[in-house]
């Protein structure tokens, strides 16, 4: 099998664990191929090989992602659409994406390598963004956030779905979210939380200056629409929280579910309700009595 693995930034995280992932692929006779040319240079002796990254997803089968959410996040970008799966290493904080922690790391691996595994169809929000010249197109695995920038005031967010005027929104901001990133910033500004395999979209505006506000799930077979015309030069569309592009000029966007899905890697025993029980404590009486 030909395996890409795709690495954090954060290389102290790295040293002692990515050799242990490489030496245990390659003793199972398994194909590794980076596009992280400095990793490469450390890692080549060990039977590691190189492709660009324009050229690494055209040559592998499955996708390692090695590092937190963030990290994840930006595989999944690079991966979408090309129908092969996204294995999560989990190094970082909170960690609603990645599946495998970096303690039985190697154990889950050999699951996988057998063929024990589970593949779970995950939804991908696709945007275009419409300027006078020219059309922008992104998908996002989480969330299209439209984010005020250095503006110290709220914005007005005129939106629409399916041509059906909704409202404007006199907010910092506000999240188009899937049922993946309901539990990343949708969550935080007060979004409900929503099961994976749930065909919705998820608006929520942040800080909303009217208290009646509150944020709406809709069909994922939805088109949201947002206008621009009345914006101000900082705003941006953001795309899973890494991506950013001003908006200046920018006439609308317009937001829909994909025509694909981004398959991810699941074990066994594993669920999303015991994710959010680790993840946020539940069921924990944490008042110290």
């Amino acid at each position: 099998m030909k395996i890409g693995l795709w690495l954090t930034k954060k290389s102290d995280y790295l040293q002692q664990l990515l050799p242990e992932i490489v030496d245990f692929l390659i003793a199972q006779q398994q194909t590794v191929l980076l596009a992280d040319e400095k990793w490469h240079a450390e890692l080549q002796r060990r039977g590691v090989g190189y492709f660009p990254v324009e050229k690494l997803v055209e040559e592998i089968e499955v996708l390692f992602s090695v590092g937190g959410d963030g990290t994840f996040l930006s595989a999944a970008r690079l991966i979408a659409g090309k129908g092969k799966p996204v294995l999560g290493i989990h190094l970082g904080g909170m960690g609603f994406l990645a599946d495998v922690a970096a303690d039985n790391c190697c154990q889950r691996l050999a699951q996988f390598l057998q063929g024990n595994y589970l593949i779970e169809e995950r939804s991908v929000l696709a945007g275009v963004t419409y300027f006078p010249d020219r059309v922008v197109k992104s998908f996002a695995f989480n969330d299209f956030v439209i984010d005020r920038g250095r503006i110290a005031t709220m914005i007005k967010i005129r939106t629409f779905v399916n041509g059906d005027y909704l409202n404007t929104y006199r907010a910092d901001g506000i999240i188009i979210a899937t049922p993946t990133g309901s539990t990343a910033y949708s969550l935080s500004a007060g979004g409900p939380i929503i099961a994976p395999e749930l065909n919705v979209i998820v608006i929520s505006p942040i800080c909303p200056h009217s208290l009646s506000v509150r944020p709406v799930v809709i069909s994922a077979d939805s088109t949201v629409t947002i206008e621009c015309t009345e914006m101000a030069a900082d705003v941006s569309l953001v795309t899973d929280g890494q991506e950013r592009e001003l908006l200046n000029g920018a006439q609308r966007i317009e937001i829909k579910k994909a025509d694909f899905n981004l398959p991810i890697v699941r074990f066994p025993g594993d669920s999303f309700f015991n994710t959010l029980r680790t993840k946020l404590n539940w069921g924990k009486d944490i008042r110290g009595n």
